[in-house]
């Protein structure tokens, strides 16, 4: 490794370090919210103002991260960032969530865990991954796809599809946007007036 490169990973350090003390010590007000967003944004993620994240998250490089608009993240959650993570418009984590994009070549019997290899998360449109689920390395969560509390998911969620367990299996089909519109104005109609 060179000086320069030396330098350069130090100072990716720093910067993570900082984010991820920012995102502590920060409220979740509306000021701390804004400077949660500023801090992600210097360091090199993509997120509008109209996501937000809760505070105590933690990422190992900020850069890595492509947020959608309306997005919400919950708190204490952890995004391992050496691939892309990608939250697309209307993505909800719940609190503690774990997204992880790095895995390791299988080494030999001395060190089983050989070289890191990053690989791609993404969570599409609408989706809502529940609390403490864990969303394992190059996994596609489909758009409207619920991932239930706890659920480790280990490939990909089909879209409008509701998955729990260990590890994560389809439990039922979820109906598409249009039809959860007239459902809920027939719940409305029968038990509201």
């Amino acid at each position: 490794m060179t000086v320069s490169a030396a330098v350069r990973s130090t100072l990716a350090r720093v910067v993570t370090h900082l984010v991820n003390s920012a995102s502590d010590v920060v409220g979740d007000d509306v000021l701390g919210r804004w400077v949660r967003r500023r801090v992600l944004r210097v360091a090199g993620a993509t997120v509008p103002s109209s996501s937000t994240f809760h505070g105590g998250t933690h990422f190992s490089r900020a850069a890595n991260l492509r947020v959608g608009e309306g997005c919400f993240v919950n708190r204490r959650c952890y995004l391992d960032l050496d691939g892309v993570v990608t939250l697309e418009d209307g993505v909800v984590v719940g609190h503690g969530v774990t997204i992880v994009t790095s895995t390791h070549e299988l080494g030999p019997s001395t060190r089983r865990a050989g070289a890191v290899t990053p690989r791609p998360v993404t969570v599409c449109r609408g989706a809502w991954l529940g609390a403490n689920a864990t969303v394992l390395p190059g996994v596609t969560v489909g758009a409207g796809a619920v991932v239930a509390a706890g659920a480790v998911v280990t490939e990909d969620v089909a879209p409008d599809t509701l998955v729990a367990g260990v590890p994560a299996r389809a439990v039922r089909r979820l109906e598409p946007p249009e039809t959860d519109v007239a459902a809920r104005a027939r719940w409305r109609a029968k038990h509201v007036g």
